[in-house]
Formats: C-alpha cells, structure tokens, sequence
C-alpha cells in the first residue's frame, strides 16, 4: 500500500512539474545536487564507485531493490566488507533523503521507483 501511495504521489509530482513546463528530469535534480555534494567522492559523479572500495550505485541491485534499504544505509551508514558509509541521519533531512534516495534510483542507467519524504519519516522514526 505504501509503494503504491508513493508511487501515486511522484506521479502527482510529474504532472505538477510537466503543468508548470518543467521535464520530468528537472525532479531528479535536487536529489542530483545532493548526490554531487555528499555522495559522489566516494560513489562518483557516474555512479561507478571505487572497486574494492567503495560500491557501485549503478546497476547495483541493493540500490534498485528494497528502497528502506537504502533509506536505512544513508540515515544510519554501514559497515560492510567494502569499508564504511557515514550516517547522514544529522546532516540530511526527510526531503533530501528522499531527493537523494529517488536520484540514485533513477540516475545512469538506473530504473526504480521513487521515495518519498513520507516514507523516509517513517523509516527514521523506527
């Protein structure tokens, strides 16, 4: 039920963006801003990552997969065999995770849904 009310509400979103003359892609935007800001020196600009470093972002089925993962890895990091990811929990706030979360999802040759504020809420709320 949540996928599908999130789902419908970046449909809302498009629809705002494409009323007012804006493309679907300028709604990428502030989560591409983000990304390039605190993602990409580490998963770079091309979402290629660092072998044995840092991972991938595109192509990558964790990141195409379950999006509470996702959310839950950028508010809470992780430690996993590739190193560590920081916790953002602090420095972003529900808007830009889910600007953030929707960027990665869909940017390069990525194709997934989008996340909502919302839904980012209710998974730090956890």
């Amino acid at each position: 039920m949540k996928l599908v009310l999130t789902i419908l509400g970046m449909g809302l979103v498009l629809a705002a963006n494409l009323a007012l003359g804006q493309g679907a892609g300028d709604v990428l935007a502030p989560g591409r801003e983000i990304y390039e800001n605190n993602c990409a020196d580490c998963h770079r600009s091309n979402g290629e990552g660092l072998p044995v470093k840092f991972p991938a972002l595109n192509k990558n089925p964790y990141v195409l997969g379950d999006p509470s993962r996702v959310i839950q890895t950028i508010l809470n990091g992780r430690k996993g065999e590739l190193g560590l990811m920081p916790s953002w929990k602090n420095n972003l706030d529900d808007p830009k995770v889910a600007a953030v979360v929707t960027y990665i999802r869909n940017a390069w040759t990525n194709q997934a849904s989008a996340v909502a504020p919302e839904t980012v809420a209710a998974i730090r709320g956890k």
